[in-house]
């Protein structure tokens, strides 16, 4: 079994942040209906496709780049050229030098102008609000897995059973990454009196080797449901072996 803390944590921080994205996603996309509803129309023509090239730190620690191309477009209005640049931006580029666009202009303030095609106009608020969707019932299952994986422990200190079971493995879990690195973990395995089946403990994920603090120990105790052995919990903390 692994600790809820983490499940709890990154749960609270998933559901939090997709909450926050999800609220900028709609208030971006409202902010833009408003503004596409009170704007003029006019033509415009792309003068400009400027390349603009990100990095980013990946989940394995190395850099990766990507890049998107913005457009440029020129317009006029009552004989007055503007210029403005897209705030979205692709990779193919979605428009090519020379390329006409349809304009959306404030008729106040010409020089507050946007492509008025959908896409360009909404594909920021969707990505955002997109985001949003994903991370928030993601971190809310993480928490509820958290919750429930605390109260589960908490009830295995209070009300499980005992056995000292035989330490099988203490090695690297390879299968998951904690920060770039493979944590560690007990393996022990007891066989149960009742029924004669043997059944297999895993410890929590732990940062650093429990090798030498495990030395010369055989067994660890090992606190599990009767009803169902494969919920226990591995104690690593209990003092004295049997």
């Amino acid at each position: 079994m692994h600790s809820g803390r983490l499940f709890t944590i990154i749960g609270a921080i998933f559901g939090l942040v997709g909450l926050v994205l999800l609220s900028v996603g709609i208030a971006l996309a409202v902010s833009t209906a408003s503004f596409l509803g009170s704007a003029e129309r006019t033509d415009g023509t792309v003068v400009a496709m400027t390349e603009r090239t990100t990095t980013t730190r990946a989940a394995d620690g190395r850099n990766r780049s990507s890049t998107a191309w913005y457009p440029t477009v020129e317009f006029t209005v009552d004989g007055r050229r503007h210029s403005f640049q897209g705030s979205t931006g692709s990779n193919p580029p979605s428009y090519a030098e020379g390329d006409g666009v349809s304009v959306a202009y404030d008729p106040d303030d010409p020089s507050d102008a946007r492509i008025a095609s959908f896409g360009s106009a909404f594909l920021a608020p969707l990505i955002i609000g997109g985001l949003g969707v994903v991370f928030t019932p993601l971190g809310t299952v993480l928490f509820v897995r958290g919750r429930r994986i605390a109260r589960l422990r908490a009830w295995l200190r209070e009300q499980g059973r005992q056995v000292w079971a035989e330490i099988d493995h203490v090695g690297r879990d390879i299968s998951v990454r904690v920060n770039h690195r493979h944590p560690y973990v007990v393996h022990a395995i007891w066989q149960d009196e009742r029924t004669g089946r043997t059944h297999t403990a895993t410890s929590d994920h732990l940062r650093h080797d429990p090798g030498p603090r495990l030395r010369g120990r055989t067994h660890v105790r090992v606190l599990y449901d009767p009803a169902d052995p494969d919920r226990n919990l591995v104690d690593l903390d209990a003092p004295v072996t049997p």
